[in-house]
């Protein structure tokens, strides 16, 4: 399972990178990036979740 960002919808609010600094961080571009490939644990999954509900414009989704 990991997590992706839809780099066209993005509106670069921070959210994500703010809540989860240990999943987000802003590339060189001020884009947000994923910085953990894989999600393995539980805890890691469920703030990924968490991530989805407060990005605004809807750009973060899982993959199984």
């Amino acid at each position: 399972m990991k997590v992706v960002i839809d780099r066209e919808r993005c509106m670069m609010s921070g959210e994500c990178c703010y809540n989860h600094p240990w999943l987000f961080s802003f590339g060189e571009d001020d884009f947000p990036e994923v910085l953990v490939s894989e999600l393995t644990t539980e805890q890691q999954r469920k703030e990924a979740r968490q991530s989805i509900q407060v990005c605004p414009s809807g750009a973060i989704s899982i993959i199984e």
